[in-house]
């Protein structure tokens, strides 16, 4: 829940949202009314609930009198002779019903203005704080926020899946800056279209074309990217489909479903079909880094279960890999492109001559 809807932006709307609910005088239903307006707006739960704390004691009298002040104020122009102890003294039922029209009016002005300082707080302190990392590209709020949209046509197992895999994901940024201007780009093995989505937005004159054998995705793919111009997926191999001669390959974790001397085989295919000057990113598990057993293990559950489809799995060195390409004429690098127990996952960008 606390990577739901987790951009900067988005964060500070649901910190501001929940600021202007702890500011209204509905105790006892602010945090229900919380989490159905997260769902509603699609904002962080975890967020909201936190900006609704601003009127937990020692803060709630400050609040009370501030937003029944501020209330008096703007219906009868006058202000109340309430002091802090004697809201401290009144019964709460008393302060609501003789209160309530004031708070109501007051919390929305009061709530207002504080939610936009804490909120946009909130937003800054995030994006900075990510700022801060520097370790490798990242998606913008309009990316993600547009990405969002899209998710919305798919079933909850997909949608919820797909805004998980590009938050917590760095191959996406990472692949994007990689693919800088490219204009025809084949995906191989590209899942429910994901990569697809977000290159699309950033070059929209781009085409990209992804192949996916797995029918489920092939379907999830063409409803998220309905309406895009220049984007096409397509049911197959990706192993022996028609390459074309693009800009730019993009083989994300696909290469270790086969065995290694069937990789080197698809390697040297990409790079034959690329053309000059052109691009071949790809992501892979190393299976001599740390982690890597591990990840090898979690992967195999999920060709178990049906998620990913494949003949096994057959993790290679990455650095072998770099070798086979290398030997080709490409200049090679190789990036970490993984985060906790899939740290073990490496990127290797090669650029033919």
């Amino acid at each position: 829940m606390k990577n739901e809807q987790a951009t900067p932006r988005r964060l500070g709307l649901a910190v501001g949202l929940g600021v202007v609910l702890g500011c209204s005088p509905f105790w006892g239903l602010q945090m229900l009314l919380g989490v159905a307006l997260a769902a509603l707006f699609r904002l962080n739960k975890l967020a909201v609930l936190l900006g609704a704390q601003v009127s937990t004691p020692p803060f709630t009298p400050l609040i009370i009198i501030g937003t029944a002040q501020t209330g008096e104020l703007l219906l009868h122009g006058r202000w109340l002779p309430l002091t802090l102890a004697e809201v401290k003294a009144m019964h709460p039922q008393d302060l609501f019903s003789n209160l309530f029209v004031d708070m109501a009016l007051g919390s929305l002005v009061m709530g207002g203005a504080l939610g936009l300082v804490l909120g946009g707080l909130t937003a800054s302190l995030v994006r900075k704080h990510r700022e801060s990392k520097g370790r490798e590209p990242m998606l913008s709020d309009d990316e993600l926020d547009a990405l969002a949209d899209r998710l919305d046509r798919l079933p909850g197992q997909f949608r919820s899946y797909g805004g998980w895999k590009v938050r917590l994901d760095p191959v996406y940024p990472m692949a994007l800056a990689s693919l800088g201007q490219a204009k025809e780009v084949v995906d191989l093995g590209s899942g429910m279209g994901l990569m697809e989505a977000l290159f699309s937005a950033r070059s929209p004159t781009a085409h990209i074309r992804g192949i996916e054998w797995d029918e489920k995705k092939v379907r999830m793919a063409r409803k998220l990217l309905e309406g895009l111009p220049g984007v096409r997926v397509e049911k197959g191999d990706a192993r022996t489909a028609e390459l074309g001669a693009p800009d730019a390959i993009l083989l994300f974790d696909v290469l270790h479903y086969i065995a290694p001397a069937e990789q080197k085989e698809w390697l040297e295919r990409c790079a034959r079909a690329l053309a000059p000057g052109g691009v071949l990113v790809l992501r892979e598990l190393d299976s001599t880094a740390s982690k890597g057993n591990l990840a090898e293990r979690i992967d195999r559950l999920a060709v178990r279960l049906g998620w990913n489809r494949g003949g096994g799995v057959h993790a290679w060195p990455i650095e072998e890999m770099a070798a086979v390409l290398k030997g080709q004429g490409f200049s090679v690098e190789v990036q970490p492109a993984g985060r906790g127990i899939w740290s073990a996952n490496a990127m290797v960008t090669a650029r033919k001559p």
